[in-house]
């Protein structure tokens, strides 16, 4: 009992021997005094809502008022009776704190006011020792000094460790319940109240009975404290534990995130990305998001069954699983972009099948031959300089020289020749011998340069190849390209990032739509109506066949071998691309074209998004647009002996003048 009572007086004075410099190490009271807890930066969709987390420690600091009366008062009664009239520590817990001493033979448990565990959390190691303890002891009193009783609670409730990563009640609310801590009921509340004490040892996923037997001790406590009613009480203590499980809330936009993320390294830091409790606004839409993924991870799952491809991604999952130095994924990819056509605005993406297995994005990162994806270019070349869409071309074998190297023999995708047709049926079935005679006419280096600027990036060389999509790119790419179309001639920048606000809430960088007429609102009309063929009447008719009904052009694009297959299509609102294909080279299989493979994802994507869409809707239609009636086999203007007559789209001053010769003589 002596020994008790010298331990007392010793406890008693530490606290001044460790401000007066006996513990070297200590924080000055200046950093007492402006300490900031590590936050969490949180990403927003472009509705408010969160799409993922950057953190050291997962932490979402709150106000006190936001965090339920009962729990606030649950933890103080329980934790610390005299938090209130302390002065950081307590000085009736100092006996209690020399028997553990003593019965422990050195180590040090328990006894801590809630001011001596904020201490600890915010500046000491977890260690057990007297030295530990005084400078807690010693640290509590500085806050004491330094803050009010209602700023410690506060900050003691964002700082407590809950599991995990996991700091503070708001993050815990998150994590354990889905929800802010201000909309936690009193049995939520009880359960964080109850893990406080050891989060470990009273973990949900762990140790639920244990858990469950402390969160009713709370229960009893808030009734007795008059937080909640009798039957209030009778209801809880019933109550089974519910909390979501451990992968709950996941993110589903990884590829997405990680964009934004190397976006806010190169221009903030990594402390500013894990540590300042930032916001990032995005453009992305979550709802967007999930129907894309829907979209492409179950077609490429019915793909891997209907065709027996090997490996699959489920086979090479089970073998990480066993393998952790498993190599690269082996089995089918794919990638979707989809981007507002007005503002740029990158409204969802996926850049590969799981993340885990692999990060490299193949929207954004990886170049692949774009095939016939790439012919709208060339059609964009003729129509912008006088050529039309009801301008007759010949379907047969051409034979280009080129000095110095072989010739120039291209072929068809089905190796058949349809003898003579229309620019827009030539585009709307893909026909290789026509786009290659149409680059020969207005000459690579004109598609080159009508390709650059509408946003194909990247060193294109001018060459006859082209026309078939020679040339390696991006999904991103393309989806830029393709909106200049679907936005009349506007070249949109592609964001991600919107708004960045510190953890105060200063906005700290904005950015706006970035809009650059790079092309004729005329030109980009009409090749984006000769596209819509693409989907009415050409290699892209599944995707009505799949019951999307709503206005939209776009283009398929197959490369050699099967080994690459595309969809870029786009309405007045979206333009969406799809690629499939392996990371390695290799035929997917045999008949896999855009049409077959990448167009069906695009269609169920779009019907989830514009389910409203309807044939009727229009791109907006620029002045000096002109229709006329055609012979669809001589491109001349119809007359009464035509058998087959369209409707065509024109330039002004571009119609045809002269009248079928064909017919005409009949």
């Amino acid at each position: 009992m002596r020994l008790a009572r010298a331990l007392l007086r010793l406890f008693a004075f530490l606290p001044q021997l460790a401000m007066a410099g006996l513990f070297p190490g200590l924080p000055s009271a200046e950093s007492i005094a402006n300490f900031r807890p590590p936050a969490s930066t949180r990403i927003l969709d472009y509705r408010g809502r969160v799409i993922f987390d950057f953190y050291q420690e997962k932490r979402r600091p709150v106000q006190l008022e936001s965090i339920p009366s009962c729990l606030r008062e649950a933890v103080v009664a329980i934790e610390d009776k005299r938090f209130y009239s302390h002065w950081g520590i307590d000085i009736a817990r100092i006996p209690g704190l020399a028997l553990s001493m003593v019965k422990r033979a050195g180590g040090i448990k328990g006894t801590s006011t809630i001011t001596q565990q904020l201490a600890r959390s915010m500046f000491l190691t977890p260690e057990r020792s007297i030295t530990r303890k005084a400078k807690e002891m010693a640290l509590a009193v500085e806050l004491e000094r330094h803050y009010s009783k209602s700023e410690i609670l506060e900050m003691y409730f964002n700082q407590i460790w809950f599991g995990g990563s996991v700091y503070g009640v708001e993050a815990a609310a998150e994590k354990y319940f889905g929800r802010t801590a201000a909309g936690l009921n009193p049995v939520e509340c009880a359960t964080l109240g109850a893990m406080l004490a050891n989060p470990s040892a009273y973990s949900p996923y762990n140790h639920p009975d244990r858990l469950i037997t402390r969160r009713n001790f709370f229960l009893t406590r808030m009734f007795r404290l008059g937080c909640i009613s009798q039957k209030e009480l009778d209801s809880g203590l019933g109550q089974p534990l519910t909390v979501l499980p451990p992968g709950a809330g996941g993110n589903l936009a990884p590829y997405f995130v990680e964009e934004v993320r190397r976006y806010m390294m190169d221009r903030y830091g990594a402390d500013f990305v894990y540590r300042s409790g930032a916001v990032i606004h995005t453009t992305l839409d979550l709802d967007m998001q999930q129907a894309a993924n829907l979209a492409l991870l179950s077609h490429l799952r019915q793909m891997e069954k209907d065709y027996r491809l090997s490996p699959t991604l489920s086979a090479y999952d089970s073998a990480a699983r066993r393998d952790s130095t498993l190599g690269p994924p082996r089995y089918l990819q794919g990638a979707l972009l989809a981007m507002d056509v007005r503002t740029g605005y990158v409204r969802a993406l996926i850049g590969g099948r799981d993340y885990k297995h692999s990060e490299f994005n193949r929207a954004t990162q990886a170049k692949r031959q774009a095939g016939s994806a790439f012919k709208p270019f060339v059609f964009v070349a003729a129509v912008d300089n006088g050529i039309t869409a009801a301008d007759i071309e010949a379907d047969s074998a051409i034979t280009i020289p080129i000095a110095g190297q072989p010739d120039y023999r291209p072929h068809n995708y089905d190796g058949t020749f349809l003898g003579r047709i229309s620019l827009r049926r030539a585009l709307a079935l893909s026909r290789n011998l026509v786009a290659v005679r149409l680059i020969a006419k207005v000459g690579p280096e004109l598609v080159v340069r009508y390709a650059t600027t509408m946003g194909i990036s990247g060193i294109l060389q001018p060459v006859y190849s082209l026309a078939l999509g020679s040339v390696e790119v991006t999904l991103l790419d393309l989806v830029d390209a393709f909106s200049t179309l679907a936005g009349g001639g506007i070249r949109v920048k592609p964001i991600m990032v919107t708004r960045v606000e510190d953890a105060q809430g200063a906005v700290l960088e904005e950015n706006r739509p970035e809009q650059q007429p790079v092309l004729r609102p005329q030109t980009a009309y009409v090749v984006a109506n000769m596209m819509q063929s693409v989907i009415n009447e050409g290699t892209a008719t599944v995707i009505r066949q799949l019951g999307y009904q709503g206005l939209a052009a776009g283009k398929t694009g197959t490369t050699d071998d099967y080994a690459d297959a595309w969809f870029i299509g786009f309405t007045p609102e979206v333009t969406c691309g799809v690629w499939v294909g392996f990371d390695k080279k290799k035929t997917i299989f045999s008949g896999a074209t855009g049409g077959a493979v990448a167009a069906p994802i695009w269609a169920d994507f779009m019907k989830t998004v514009r389910p409203d869409s309807l044939p009727s809707d229009s791109f907006s239609v620029p002045d000096s647009i002109a229709t006329a009636a055609v012979c669809e086999q001589t491109g001349q203007s119809a007359t009464p002996s035509c058998p087959l007559v369209r409707y065509e789209i024109f330039v002004a001053g571009t119609e045809p003048k002269t009248a079928c010769t064909l017919h005409s003589r009949r």
